[in-house]
């Protein structure tokens, strides 16, 4: 068995611990003002946020989302991934006033507010702030229509369904 020495001198140092940007709030809060500022009367349903969240996160992601959309790769090639993180995100984004819960085809979802909106317009004037996130946005948002959103949850591997 061995034992530490008793007289040894030792230090803690702090040290910076990255984080990376889609746990930082306020890179999810710019992320989830700017979806719902293109989507379809300045509102989206949580299902339909999900899914915009990884399609613009990672390269991979977003590549296999566009495919999907563009009909150039099978739908069930993609799963819907539930995170803890967007749903504190908008909680928080409805708290400061940002958004609104709201019913977005028969789902729940969100609604910008006018503090919302003026925010998103900021962000987006903004050319050096979430360049890849705005493309990846501007491509993958008028394309995933609430009516995709429900094809989404249906089709699944082996025939397993998920509803949000």
């Amino acid at each position: 068995m061995s034992m530490l020495p008793s007289h040894s001198p030792f230090t803690f140092r702090e040290r910076p611990a990255p984080v990376p940007g889609d746990l930082r709030i306020s890179w999810r809060f710019a992320l989830n003002l700017l979806i719902v500022q293109r989507s379809r009367s300045k509102r989206s349903s949580l299902a339909r946020l999900y899914i915009l969240n990884d399609g613009t996160r990672s390269f991979d992601d977003a590549d296999l989302l566009s495919d999907i959309l563009i009909g150039a790769a099978p739908l069930a090639d993609f799963r819907v991934k539930v995170e803890p993180a967007l749903g504190r995100a908008l909680d928080l984004m409805v708290g400061e006033g940002l958004l609104v819960w709201e019913t977005v085809s028969d789902r729940l979802g969100v609604e910008l507010t006018s503090s919302g909106l003026a925010l998103a317009s900021e962000i987006q004037k903004d050319k050096n702030i979430m360049a890849l996130e705005k493309e990846r946005i501007e491509f993958i948002s008028p394309l995933l229509t609430e009516g995709r959103v429900t094809e989404f949850l249906k089709v699944r591997p082996n025939n397993a369904i998920l509803d949000l």
